[in-house]
Parts: C-alpha cells; sequence; structure tokens
C-alpha cells in the first residue's frame, strides 16, 4: 500500500496560500485531500500556488481536482498556479493541455517571483 497523500499549507506574509501536495494524486490519493483543498480554496479569491513537488503520479482523478478548483478560483476573482511537477507528472498535464489552462513553473521560486513583478 503506497502511503497516504497529505497537504500542507503554507499561509505567506504576501496573502499567497502555498499548498505542499505530499503522495500520489490518484484516486484514493485525491479523495484523501479533496476536503482539505476545498478548505484551502475557502472564498476563492486571492493566489494559491500548489506545489507538486512531492507527487510523483497524477491520474484523472487528480487533474479533475486541479481543474474543478483552479475554475472555482478564476470564477471568484482567484487564481491557481501549479509549481514543481516531476517529468513524469508534467508529462500527462502538457498532454492534457493543462499548460494552457495554468501557469506551471518549474519551481516554488520562480512562481513566487513571478508573482512578485506582477
Amino acid at each position: 500500500m503506497n502511503e497516504p497523500t497529505t497537504l500542507t499549507l503554507e499561509e505567506r506574509p504576501d496573502s499567497v496560500k502555498v499548498v505542499h501536495i505530499h503522495g500520489d494524486l490518484d484516486s484514493m490519493g485525491t479523495q484523501m485531500i479533496q476536503d482539505s483543498f476545498s478548505n484551502v480554496i475557502g472564498n476563492r479569491s486571492g493566489t494559491v500556488i500548489v506545489n507538486l513537488a512531492d507527487v510523483k503520479f497524477i491520474s484523472s482523478s487528480g487533474m479533475a481536482m486541479l481543474l474543478v478548483k483552479g475554475k472555482m478560483m478564476r470564477q471568484g476573482g482567484g487564481n491557481l498556479i501549479l509549481t514543481a511537477p516531476s517529468e513524469r507528472v508534467m508529462d500527462v498535464l502538457r498532454l492534457s493541455g493543462f499548460h494552457e489552462l495554468f501557469n506551471i513553473y518549474s519551481t516554488l521560486q520562480e512562481a513566487l517571483t513571478a508573482l512578485a513583478q506582477t
């Protein structure tokens, strides 16, 4: 059995929330963090960065969760940004067209720098 998928939240002084996902975003892993992730999105405004550095696998369930939450954020005037996907995860995101729907940065620091410049 795989390790449970968890998330940790980092609330930054610049009002940016960084969600660090740890584990696979398959159907079971997505189910494990769904409620916590919804709570982070909250009022749907502001910016949420999803750090995928510790995600080695993403399935359609994980992509659907990101897609739905990203849409909710946009409708609320917010923004969902993806960072640090592994090469394997990035291949799946690219094949699914996510690179056209989300800002995806190679590192968390790259995303933070880009946000600071806007």
